[in-house]
Formats: structure tokens, sequence, C-alpha cells
């Protein structure tokens, strides 16, 4: 009785704490992914906005690819492959199937418009960087609004850990409780599974509104 009292105890720490881990694991990475897509959509904005400044400074466009690629990496490939004369405005997509890169779209669609038509790029590329710096504000308000929610919801997941604290000041051993008791180890492995199920139903809801 005691073997498996005690195999069952360490069964359900087991999987409150690969629960903990698994979950945080989760969040960091989710958090991770959403400061590089911002760090992307922020030099998409700044290789438009680089390309449009240098053509307004009179540059033909070749010279403004190369001069912005010089302070826009992202832009590098385009500006090697212009340099061989090949297909710029396919790179530019390509690269823009990235997290992020959308703003690369928009400016193979003015380029590629140009080369056909003749057009001015600057007039176009002005107002695309315009239209994507405010979305991409827009982005940043919305995910400063998200912050509350989702630290809530961390908070919330780390109460159980304040309660067990809170147990010992009371004069209470709410760790053995819960790994040598039935009862208890049950409430151990439920209320872990629990708080990581809310925790990580808060980011999905937190990631959906912040699109």
């Amino acid at each position: 009785m005691a073997v498996a009292a005690g195999w069952t105890g360490g069964w359900a720490v087991g999987m409150a704490a690969g629960c903990a881990t698994a979950t945080v694991g989760w969040v960091l990475g989710r958090q991770r992914r959403r400061v590089a897509v911002a760090r992307e959509r922020a030099e998409g904005v700044r290789a438009c906005q680089l390309v449009g400044g240098h053509l307004g400074l009179g540059q033909v466009p070749a010279e403004a690819l190369r001069s912005a690629a010089a302070r826009a990496p992202v832009l590098a490939p385009a500006a090697a492959v212009q340099s061989l004369g090949g297909e710029v405005p396919a790179v530019l997509r390509q690269a823009a199937t990235g997290p992020g890169r959308e703003g690369l779209a928009h400016l193979a669609s003015a380029w590629q418009v140009a080369e056909r038509t003749g057009a001015s790029m600057s007039t176009t590329l002005t107002a695309v960087a315009e239209r994507l710096a405010a979305d991409q504000a827009l982005r940043a308000t919305v995910e400063a609004e998200l912050s509350a929610p989702r630290a809530t919801g961390r908070l919330l997941a780390g109460l159980p850990v304040a309660g067990v604290g809170l147990g010992y000041l009371l004069g209470g051993d709410p760790i053995a409780f819960l790994t040598s008791s039935l009862f208890g180890q049950l409430c151990l492995a439920l209320g872990a599974g629990l708080g990581c199920a809310g925790l990580v139903w808060t980011e999905l809801l937190a990631d959906r509104h912040g699109g």
C-alpha cells in the first residue's frame, strides 16, 4: 500500500510539474514569436520607407533598392538579384511569405507596376509606407491593451503556488496533503491541469483578438 501510494503521489507531482513546464515553455515560445513578428513588420515598414525616400531624392529604382538594402538587410536578396538582372518582384514576394513580412508584398507590387507601366514608385511607396506604419502603430496599441489580460491570466495561474505558501503560514502542511493522500493527489493533478488550461485559453484569446 505504501509503495502504491508513493507511486501515485510521484505520478501526480510529475504530471503537475510536466504540465507547468510545458505550459510555461509554450507561453514563452509564443511571446518570442510575437516579438519576432513585430520586429519583421517594423523591418518591412522601414524597407518601404527607405526605398520610397531614396526614390524621392531622385534615384532610379535600382539605385534606390541598393541604397535601401545597405540599411535594411531584408532587402539584400532583392538587391543582389537586381544587380544580376533578375526579377526583383519575385524575390520580394518570396521574402514576403515569412511571418510579419507582408509589407514586402506591397513593395513587390509597386515595383512590378513601375516596371510594366513606367509609373513612378515614389508616391505609391510613400502611401504604402504610411499605411503600414499606421497598421503597425495600431497593432502595438492593441498588444499593449492585451498585456493586462495576459498578465492577469499568468497571475491567476500562479495563485495556487501562493495558496500552498499561505497554507504553511497558517500552520498546515499542504505539500504532504497533496502528495500522500489520494484526494490530495487528485487535487494536485486536476488543479495543475485546469490552471495550465486556463493560462493557455487566456493566451489564445488574447492572440485571437490581437491578430
